[in-house]
């Protein structure tokens, strides 16, 4: 598994700490995906954390060429077909509506023994 720079945990024991019912139900919660066609709220949060921990340097250049990339979608069991530009990476984050990622955070926060 890939251990990122500087890191001790791998990309899947992270992904290990949220569940995936939480991130469906909390984008049904919130109908942060209303009207959304590709860049949906769940896709948002891994493509982020995935950049953040993965880039330098994060930008919305470097966002586009995660999303695109193929072991992006295979860690995240995406449709290797998909793809986005840079521009509707910086529209969906302009956007999209904090409070679902505020919600992934205190979950984590408060409800998850680490």
């Amino acid at each position: 598994m890939t251990n990122f720079k500087n890191h001790k945990v791998s990309v899947s024991q992270l992904i290990g700490l949220i569940p995936e019912a939480l991130l469906t139900h909390l984008s049904s919660n919130t109908n942060v995906d209303y009207y959304t066609k590709v860049l949906h709220a769940k896709k948002v949060f891994y493509l982020l954390l995935y950049g953040i921990l993965d880039n330098e340097k994060l930008s919305q250049r470097t966002l586009e060429d995660t999303f695109n990339d193929s072991g992006f979608k295979v860690l995240f069991d995406l449709d290797e077909r998909e793809t986005v530009v840079r521009s509707s990476i910086s529209e969906r984050l302009s956007k999209i509506d904090y409070h679902y990622f505020k919600e992934v955070y205190e979950f984590i926060y408060y409800f998850m023994e680490f």
